[in-house]
């Protein structure tokens, strides 16, 4: 999930994606896209901002979150 990242950002990412991928699932604004996609999307938002310096795995995942709605809420 976050290949270019250094490993403990990776796996900071990968936890958050491991908490919030569930969520995101089965969330009823985010659940009808695409799974893969939405996969690719959270996965996409962990990875900026743990690239922008988050490193706590629960506001990481809320913020993910909070995107993906913001973004589905704009289209």
């Amino acid at each position: 999930m976050a290949g270019t990242l250094d490993p403990q950002v990776a796996e900071l990412v990968d936890a958050a994606f491991a908490k919030s991928w569930p969520f995101v699932k089965t969330d009823p604004g985010l659940a009808h896209d695409d799974p893969q996609e939405m996969r690719t999307r959270l996965a996409d938002r962990l990875t900026r901002l743990a690239q922008n310096g988050e490193r706590d795995m629960w506001r990481l995942a809320n913020a993910a979150i909070g995107q993906l709605r913001r973004e589905r809420n704009a289209a």
